[in-house]
């Protein structure tokens, strides 16, 4: 039964996602990879206007929205067969072909990845995962409108539309969790497709499949945000995917794709805020430096707000009808977390921007030792993912990051390159890196990076893959640099993140009781951190509730102690009605996930998912170093001699 729910969303997913935004953009005079890309990211739009649409103002008699839902897929399919021929046309062509192909890697690594996955843990990082499940159910099932949504936020404090995006695709078979991650992994590596897309602008001659599709592979802040289910990647898809619509509407002086731009940009914000620096700067850019140039440009200005505001407004605007202005622009995590500081807001910006670009957690003991946990392979793994998550610069790889800054430097400075383009992109990385850095509310010492600078992480690592194939040395160095990161940040996080309880061992304790003195999460000497603790409890947590609550009467404790003990447990078990409306009463008290369905040894032994990711590393790695054997050497000028050497000298 799973199985098959697990082939239906996929194939509600390939259709949905492309068909209808490809029916619109089939006639354009675009590429082939842009009508792919485009496609996607229209289809995307359109399914989120049909199904906020029912969500918010459907009257409540009509229920929840599954058949609705379903009947639009089943159109869906239905307008694909309408325009088959069309979409057999795209599929001849050999850049589509060879992109899809190379996405089709991803997602299959992807799954195997996250069929490793049983718990989601790293450093600090806790809650997001399980908030995002509940705002799709918040969509999928219709729940009141002032429904605190987990840890303690309102609806407003996060864009709704993945999340409404995930409630369609819930809709075809059931609100499971496994299916939620499914899609978010489907979804999050879409920037992959536009990341394949925007290659020439970045100095790439060829398209080269190979060495971006690796890149993606063992990048961890890719791997991380396709596997752990939040929203960045997603919009970082349309924030890549604007930016070579922009260049490219600039260069062809083509009103469609300039529009097409600041409606993906318009997306992208409505997905995550992050997208917002990147939407500033476009803006600017267009209005001082090249709207002045354009034919039609009244026009043209006008398409551009009139599109952007109106996608814009079906959030901002039923959200200032039912919240009010105050709380949907004062609940965002960057307004509530600025507010609980202290110091100087300058003084935040720039010890973020420091932290975000020299890892602390290298050099400090102090932001080290809040790391530290019983099991050992769990401090160096939390080490490793702040190092690769949190930081700018490492997030593009040991080697990869410093590699890309030079890189950008080198081809600032050619002269071949063109004037203006040169100038948007030495306007565009510092004007998006302070303003994505500015815009954290919270001053955290081990870096913010990933919170808002995924998408010029992401180009960061096309730019490397642009330019794997000009000199072997270079080759080389990317690929060495991505077997420490795949080992490091993906298979050494993968492996704790299996780590579950086992008769042979306790990597989570649960409720202890010495004498009179009750504890809950004691640890062990198997034990992660206490964030980990937190997030497998909320995995377990109207079943462990229950359970604690049955061993509670098992034990000799006073009946002021057992009250006592008591008390929060029945609270906890209260949330469930009201958050989520009885969703953990109908799963048996726990989240499953889909790491749950592939269980294996804990650490020790080798399971299959284990052994398929590292045949497939291992084949990765032979692919790209045979390509990179290929690339001939550096020519070297040779020295000149005779009458004309000596008339040099």
């Amino acid at each position: 039964m799973f199985s098959l729910q697990v082939g239906l969303t996929l194939a509600a997913l390939f259709v949905c996602a492309f068909v209808p935004g490809f029916f619109l953009v089939r006639r354009c005079r675009w590429s082939p990879l842009e009508k792919l890309c485009g496609g996607i990211g229209f289809s995307l739009i359109v399914l989120y206007l049909y199904s906020w649409c029912f969500c918010s103002f459907a009257p409540r008699s009509f229920g929840e929205p599954r058949w609705t839902f379903r009947l639009a897929a089943l159109f869906c399919l239905g307008l694909g067969i309408f325009i088959r021929h069309d979409i057999f046309r795209l599929a001849r062509s050999f850049p589509v072909r060879r992109v899809l192909a190379g996405y089709f890697f991803l997602l299959f690594w992807t799954f195997v990845v996250l069929a490793m996955i049983r718990n989601y843990s790293g450093a600090g990082w806790f809650g997001d995962w399980l908030e995002h499940f509940q705002r799709s159910l918040f969509f999928l099932h219709r729940f009141p409108a002032h429904t605190a949504i987990f840890p303690g936020y309102i609806l407003p404090a996060r864009p709704p539309m993945m999340s409404v995006l995930a409630a369609f695709f819930l809709a075809q078979t059931q609100d499971r969790f496994e299916i939620f991650q499914i899609v978010f992994v489907f979804l999050n590596l879409l920037t992959f497709l536009s990341c394949c897309l925007i290659v020439p602008a970045l100095g790439g001659l060829k398209r080269r499949i190979l060495p971006l599709v690796g890149l993606f592979a063992m990048a961890p802040v890719v791997m991380q945000s396709a596997t752990y289910t939040w929203t960045k990647a997603l919009s970082a898809f349309y924030v890549v995917l604007a930016l070579w619509f922009y260049l490219a509407g600039w260069r062809k002086r083509d009103s469609g794709r300039m529009v097409a731009c600041f409606l993906f940009l318009s997306a992208g914000v409505l997905i995550h805020y992050g997208a917002g620096p990147f939407c500033l700067f476009l803006a600017l850019h267009y209005l001082l430096l090249v709207f002045r140039k354009r034919e039609r440009r009244w026009r043209e200005l006008a398409l551009i707000v009139g599109s952007s505001a109106l996608l814009l407004a079906t959030w901002f605007g039923w959200s200032f009808a039912v919240y009010g202005w105050q709380e949907t622009l004062a609940s965002n995590t960057a307004v509530t977390t600025g507010q609980q500081y202290a110091g100087h807001n300058l003084e935040k910006i720039f010890g973020n921007m420091g932290d975000s670009l020299a890892p602390r957690v290298l050099y400090s003991p102090l932001v080290r030792s809040y790391l530290e946990q019983p099991f050992l392979p769990g401090t160096i793994r939390d080490i490793a993912f702040l190092v690769y998550q949190a930081n700018f610069l490492f997030s593009m790889g040991v080697a990869g990051g410093p590699l890309v800054v030079w890189l950008v430097w080198r081809g600032l400075r050619r002269r071949e390159n063109a004037r203006r383009e040169r100038l948007f992109w030495l306007l565009l990385i510092p004007f998006c890196f302070a303003a994505g850095i500015a815009v954290v509310g919270e001053r955290d010492p081990t870096g913010v990076a990933h919170l808002t600078l995924l998408p010029l992480e992401v180009l960061g690592l096309t730019l490397l893959a642009a330019n794997f194939s000009w000199r072997r040395a270079v080759a080389f160095v990317i690929l060495a640099g991505c077997i420490v990161d795949f080992s490091l940040g993906i298979f050494l996080h993968a492996r704790i993140e299996n780590l579950e309880n086992s008769p042979e061992r306790t990597v989570f304790p649960g409720l202890t009781v010495a004498g009179t003195v009750l504890a809950i999460g004691l640890p062990g000497p198997d034990s992660l951190s206490r964030t980990a603790w937190s997030n497998w409890f909320f995995k377990h947590h109207d079943a462990l509730c229950r359970q604690w609550l049955q061993e509670l009467s098992e034990y000799r404790l006073s009946a002021a102690a057992l009250q006592s003990a008591r008390a929060p447990l029945e609270h906890e078990l209260q949330q469930d009605d009201a958050l989520w409306y009885g969703w953990y009463a109908r799963n048996d008290g726990t989240l499953t996930f889909l790491g749950d369905h592939f269980t294996g040894p804990s650490w020790h032994g080798a399971d299959a998912q284990t052994l398929l990711l590292l045949a497939l590393f291992l084949g990765l790695v032979w692919r790209m170093g045979m390509q990179a054997v290929g690339i001939a050497p550096a020519r070297v000028s040779p020295k000149r001699s005779g009458p004309a050497a000596d008339r040099s000298r």
